[in-house]
């Protein structure tokens, strides 16, 4: 509860005036009544491992702690946490894809979280595993990514994607070529926004650019952003097209998991517990996905088709876009796919036996592009039986089937007999605490305060547009009034 909202609370209900101080000391006593004194979670942390791997068997929770001498009481550093059942369910069904990213604790004591999430069959995010670490740096990522990669496996070729942070970039360039980076664009484009300006026309380019499927439509639209803005474009062209440009993709899931934030990734509830002290917000996290499991299979038991709700609705639209193409049979099971619009020179090749078309749609996302649509009704079959396995509902059973076991409480949980867990130092940073965080220049704002885009403001002094009273280059008149006239454009 925001501490505004305590104060106004209390004076309604008791008509009593509250300071500052005395609402921040109401709050801490109310959640130290629910959820006890974060400093004592930290001591009950082994106990709450030792009985989730009671339960959950060949789940993984790791802590580190510090401590430099053992005279010295056993700090709290981090904490990982991936259960068998999440883990083996991400394994049966989900595309090899998954997005990392962290966001900070609003707990006493500082610190991160970081999350390592995937895409189930309907194409919803699937949290694999968390962890609370003392910063984001480039060790605490790589201890991150090491226990992922250890409990997932690194038999297949893993995807990750993330933003442009510095100790990550550096964590994943060692660990090429066994893993495939991939960048966030939401994040590209908001750098090459904040450098070289906005607008419709660029936006909509760098967006068509990463989602060019062949080289030759990458390369055409590249030269379009070379004309309209050419400090943009050299900059697009010092990033590896291999990060962030379907053209040169070798896998991807669809095209929406490329364009969304990561930070998406953090489900609402997942939001909800990172303002709750340490053992509290795993918890939370676990109950979360114990819930998610149960009410997921019991869907999954109902699905009927060969595909899942979401990936069919994408389906149809890609079915209505092939009704503006017509497939030539060359043989066989291929056929010629040229546009019914002579003006429109485009022509591809799709292969139904070999489930591939030259615009490499199909081969990237295993669903069929709208030329191989075309090509399916002239042979007269449903492009459904033509789509991967990964949107099919019996993955998505695969992924849920297996339940997430229940615990104890804590007066029941096996205790560990090792010295108490103290929590971590929390640095204070110079200066004033910030009240909100740092936004994109497109992010949304807070709708109670004014926006001075798309406005002009007119001078009070002189009566020109673009400067007010307080900045206008000449002479002050005196004895005028001080007032700021807005005008909307």
């Amino acid at each position: 509860m925001r501490l505004a909202t305590i104060i106004q609370t209390i004076q309604d209900k008791y008509m009593a005036n509250v300071s500052v101080g005395k609402a921040y000391w109401v709050r801490r006593k109310a959640r130290e009544e629910v959820h006890g004194r974060a400093i004592q979670q930290y001591a009950k942390l082994r106990d709450y491992c030792a009985e989730i791997l009671r339960t959950n068997l060949r789940s993984k929770l790791s802590i580190i702690v510090d401590r430099p001498l053992l005279t010295h009481q056993p700090r709290f550093m981090r904490m990982y946490m991936c259960l068998d059942s999440v883990k083996q369910g991400f394994l049966a069904g989900c595309r090899p894809i998954i997005g990392v990213d962290g966001c900070h604790l609003k707990g006493d004591h500082g610190q991160q979280l970081l999350i390592a999430v995937g895409r189930d069959p309907n194409d919803n995010y699937f949290p694999i595993a968390v962890a609370a670490v003392e910063a984001e740096t480039k060790d605490s990522w790589g201890w991150f990514l090491d226990l992922l990669l250890d409990d997932i496996g690194e038999s297949r070729r893993w995807i990750f994607m993330s933003d442009q942070q510095k100790g990550l970039m550096q964590v994943f360039a060692e660990m090429e070529p066994s893993v495939e980076h991939r960048l966030c664009l939401r994040h590209l484009y908001a750098n090459c926004k904040k450098a070289y300006g906005g607008g419709t026309v660029l936006r909509d380019l760098i967006l068509s650019i990463a989602k060019a499927i062949y080289v030759e439509e990458w390369e055409r639209r590249m030269n379009l952003l070379k004309e309209k803005n050419r400090d943009c474009y050299d900059k697009l062209m010092g990033v590896d097209p291999k990060l962030w440009t379907k053209s040169h993709f070798t896998f991807m899931a669809k095209s929406d998991m490329l364009m969304n934030n990561i930070s998406e990734a953090f489900n609402g509830r997942i939001l909800e517990a990172r303002d709750k002290p340490i053992l509290t917000m795993f918890e939370r996290i676990r109950c979360y996905w114990m819930s998610r499991f149960a009410e997921k299979k019991k869907k999954a038991e109902k699905y009927e088709g060969s595909i899942l709700p979401k990936p069919k609705k994408m389906l149809d639209v890609i079915a209505t876009r092939s009704m503006e193409w017509n497939a030539r049979w060359a043989g066989e099971l291929k056929f010629e796919v040229h546009h019914k619009n002579r003006m429109i020179m485009e022509r591809f090749v799709v292969d139904l036996l070999a489930g591939t078309c030259s615009c490499r749609f199909w081969d990237l996302s295993g669903m069929p592009c709208s030329h191989a649509c075309s090509a399916i009704f002239e042979k007269g079959d449903n492009p459904e039986e033509y789509c991967s396995n990964y949107y099919s509902p019996t993955a998505y059973l695969a992924i849920y089937g297996k339940s997430i076991a229940p615990i104890n409480g804590e007066n029941m949980w096996p205790k560990v007999n090792c010295d108490n867990i103290i929590p971590p130092i929390f640095r204070v940073k110079h200066g004033r605490p910030r009240m909100v965080w740092i936004r994109e220049p497109d992010e949304n704002r807070s709708q109670t305060k004014y926006k001075r885009t798309g406005t002009s403001v007119t001078c009070s002094n002189c009566g020109q547009y673009g400067h007010n009273r307080r900045h206008c280059p000449n002479p002050i008149v005196s004895g005028t009034s001080y007032f700021i006239v807005v005008s909307y454009c």
